[in-house]
């Protein structure tokens, strides 16, 4: 399927985050039609086995013309913007031809600009079964329209998908995508893998305006505020904040978002008008417990216990406080935070990997393969994850099983490392 040179804007709706509208990918080339033969059909009947090839090949051609017709109008309709009209004229040509891709794709993002989510999700979920060159856009429509049906799973795994087909070459429509992404990973509990795709995002803003790439991330508040809620571990999205947690949310989002320029200095000077600020609120020593982390651990272990003090349900603190005396050395300290953590969060397999890996240090492997063997089971598609056990499993004399969950290691390894390239 190659791309045509149509374009159509579509309101994503962003009225409840703020967003400006989007533009979706551009459209599919007529000239390259899918194929696919039109599910449902029944087989052969006894009474259409009375017609000749004659009568089959002109009903074809009739139905042929038909389309084709349909199609023309529908598309004049779109250009012209007479969008119920374009709608029910797609609608009858996709019934028509169901194996047509680009009438799919017309009709879902016509449908999802008029604000009727659940026929364009319908519409998005047929193109990308039948759609097989480039099936990627339409895993993030469809994700898209889950988010507005308020399907939140089922729109980041549409949206991750999509990502990982790709998405074409609309910027705008790419920052859309990743802007989604990582706020539902926020919502769903991972604030880390959130603030990933939101650097990512913040990048690619920058680098299109190379004049005053700063500038730019900051006028887009809605970014702040979503690597605000990520980076304070706020599971909302950003329409959900209060009156009173804008101010926060914004300030963390402002440091947040110079850590992903990689303006180190600057964002420090934010992170400490931050504390400042909110020395009692959730998240902010944290926060800057992680920004210290790199360059100064004994810093970052009194702000993760600060933490502690204003969070007393916090487990990441804890997470980080049992890895950090991990990497010094202190077993001891750190398996009481690391089991602190894995009951505050059993469903966490860092915990369990952090709880693990100290229990092999102590030199108590039979302790150490449970809590790994768990956080292998929680997220087998974890490197990390699989190389600690592998570990383990070495210590323990279980050698075959070792070079197993090694070689499982070295293959999500790589596939992780052709992720990022």
């Amino acid at each position: 399927m190659t791309l045509g040179n149509h374009s159509i804007v579509l309101v994503l709706l962003f009225a409840p985050l703020g967003i400006a509208p989007s533009v979706a990918p551009r459209f599919l080339d007529a000239a390259s039609p899918c194929h696919t033969t039109p599910r449902g059909r029944s087989r052969t009947s006894p009474a259409s086995q009375k017609e000749t090839a004659d009568d089959r090949q002109a009903q074809g051609n009739a139905n042929s013309s038909s389309f084709e017709y349909l199609a023309e109008r529908a598309r004049t309709a779109m250009e012209a913007d007479h969008v119920p009209e374009a709608i029910r004229l797609y609608t009858r040509a996709t019934t028509l031809k169901p194996g047509w891709s680009e009438g799919w794709w017309h009709l879902g993002t016509l449908l999802f600009d008029a604000g009727r989510f659940t026929e364009a999700r319908d519409a998005f979920a047929h193109f990308v079964l039948i759609e097989r060159r480039e099936p990627g856009p339409g895993f993030a429509m469809l994700g898209l329209s889950e988010f507005q049906l308020k399907h939140y799973r089922k729109a980041l795994s549409a949206l991750e998908l999509g990502r990982k087909l790709g998405l074409g070459t609309d910027q705008a429509f790419m920052d859309t995508v990743l802007f989604h992404d990582g706020i539902l990973n926020t919502l769903l509990g991972k604030p880390e893998i959130a603030l990933e795709r939101l650097t990512l995002a913040a990048n690619q803003i920058a680098s299109a305006h190379p004049e005053a790439p700063k500038d730019a991330v900051f006028a887009n508040l809605e970014l702040l505020d979503a690597f605000g809620i990520a980076a304070l571990g706020i599971a909302k999205l950003p329409s959900g904040l209060t009156a009173a947690q804008i101010p926060l949310v914004r300030q963390a989002g402002r440091a947040q978002a110079l850590i992903a320029l990689q303006d180190r200095v600057v964002a420090e000077t934010e992170l400490q008008r931050l504390l400042a600020l909110y020395p009692s609120e959730p998240g902010v020593h944290y926060m800057y417990g992680v920004y210290l982390l790199k360059e100064h651990p004994p810093l970052a272990i009194n702000e993760f216990r600060r933490e502690i003090e204003v969070s007393p349900s916090h487990d990441a603190a804890r997470i980080q406080l049992a890895l950090e005396f991990l990497r010094t050395g202190e077993y001891e300290q750190g398996l009481k935070y690391a089991r602190e953590a894995v009951g505050l969060a059993p469903g966490n397999f860092v915990a369990h990997v952090a709880c693990g890996r100290l229990w092999l240090e102590l030199g108590k492997t039979d302790r150490a393969l449970e809590e790994l063997r768990t956080a292998v089971k929680l997220a087998p598609g974890s490197p990390d994850a699989h190389f600690a056990l592998s570990q383990a499993l070495s210590a323990s004399g279980r050698n075959r099983e070792a070079r197993h969950e090694r070689a499982e290691f070295e293959r999500l390894k790589a596939l992780a490392e052709a992720a990022d390239r």
